[in-house]
């Protein structure tokens, strides 16, 4: 039985426990890298998520002034509909009438709407549409800039909508493109908006 023990001197154990420690360290630093690389990931991908979040809150806050933009706007011209209160104003616009269907800001249709509509005149920076609320509006999120398209929707006048008032509904599309002051992130937003005017449009 003793042959078929190797020899093992003290300086021969020392190189086995060497190796063997070698090999652990190794594997514990692969697992202390991935344990690193998982909580980075989950760090920035937390981060990426509070910044949207903070795009859609200011989006909301942006909507919100542009629908009381649109109500002041109705109601100073004599409780008429957009297409003649807001007529001629940057951030209404009134698609043309074509065969084909108008490209909805930000699809994959008008990808850079957003880049050149303050130059069509088919859109307007949000401080603008909010200049005419009186009292003015709080600023949305420091850094923040948004731009606002209002179109009507190919939905018909609705006489029931507004209750007994006797008003009818029009209806309108509001476009925002809410961007952070860096421009690493943005939000575009649809919303459609019910406006009470009286008769018929």
């Amino acid at each position: 039985m003793a042959a078929l023990t190797p020899n093992l001197t003290r300086r021969d154990e020392g190189g086995y426990v060497l190796l063997l420690t070698l090999i652990t360290l190794v594997v514990l630093l692969f697992g202390v890298l991935f344990t690193m690389r998982g909580t980075l990931l989950q760090g920035v991908m937390t981060g990426n998520t509070v910044q949207r979040q903070k795009d859609v809150q200011a989006g909301d806050l942006a909507l919100r002034q542009v629908q009381q933009a649109i109500i002041q706007t109705a109601s100073g011209a004599g409780d008429v509909p957009l297409e003649i209160a807001a007529n001629g104003a940057s951030w209404f616009y009134l698609p043309p009438n074509t065969s084909s269907p108008w490209a909805v800001p930000g699809s994959s249709a008008a990808s850079t709407y957003w880049q050149s509509c303050q130059a069509a005149k088919t859109c307007d920076t949000l401080s603008n549409v909010a200049s005419a609320i009186s009292p003015a509006p709080p600023a949305i999120a420091a850094g923040y800039t948004a731009l606002v398209t209002v179109v009507p929707t190919n939905l018909p006048t609705d006489a029931y909508s507004c209750g007994t008032t006797g008003f009818t509904a029009n209806y309108y599309d509001i476009f925002l493109h809410v961007q952070e002051a860096n421009g690493q992130t943005g939000v575009n937003t649809e919303s459609v908006f019910k406006l009470c005017t009286p008769g018929s449009s």
